[in-house]
């Protein structure tokens, strides 16, 4: 649980699906260097079947990456994972956090990755129950600072879900 400005409790939860090893790991890396789009479908559908019986949310948004690293690929890959996922699941998708800074996680050590990123969340959320996807989960710094920003705006129940989680 987190705690809004306001005192109220938010329950959050952190969840990473698969290892990020074998086909899970070659898969998204595919889908962020090699521009093979398609493979969001694929990393969605196998979301999809792992959380089957999940209670439905509200929305579904994904933790932002920098805009360095979206103009270089031209995408943003949690986006399109996100979308792909929620099309899947008939739940809408909407973009919720921006990043208020532009550190990057990619190529960190470890203690560079703790201090993590910071997000801003949309107006008007109170109450909702947001899911927020991410590809790659290793220290969990990321998700935890989308958490935050998204308890701060309101959030009655977050669900952090990254496809895979490095050990």
């Amino acid at each position: 649980m987190l705690q809004a400005p306001g005192g109220q409790l938010s329950i959050v939860q952190y969840v990473g699906l698969f290892e990020h090893t074998g086909s899970i790991r070659q898969g998204i890396l595919q889908l962020k260097y090699q521009d093979k789009k398609h493979l969001a479908h694929s990393l969605a559908t196998l979301m999809a079947s792992e959380l089957h019986g999940q209670e439905k949310c509200d929305l579904v948004t994904w933790a932002p990456t920098t805009m360095h690293r979206r103009q270089k690929r031209g995408f943003d890959q949690s986006e399109l994972i996100a979308r792909h996922y929620a099309a899947q699941m008939g739940v809408r998708h909407a973009r919720l956090l921006r990043r208020d800074n532009e550190g990057r996680q990619t190529g960190s050590g470890r203690e560079e990755r703790l201090v993590r990123p910071s997000f801003v969340a949309r107006p008007g959320l109170e109450g909702k129950h947001v899911w927020v996807i991410d590809d790659v989960m290793t220290t969990g710094a990321t998700l935890r600072a989308c958490a935050e920003a998204l308890v701060r705006g309101g959030v009655a129940r977050v669900m952090c879900i990254a496809v895979s989680w490095v050990r």
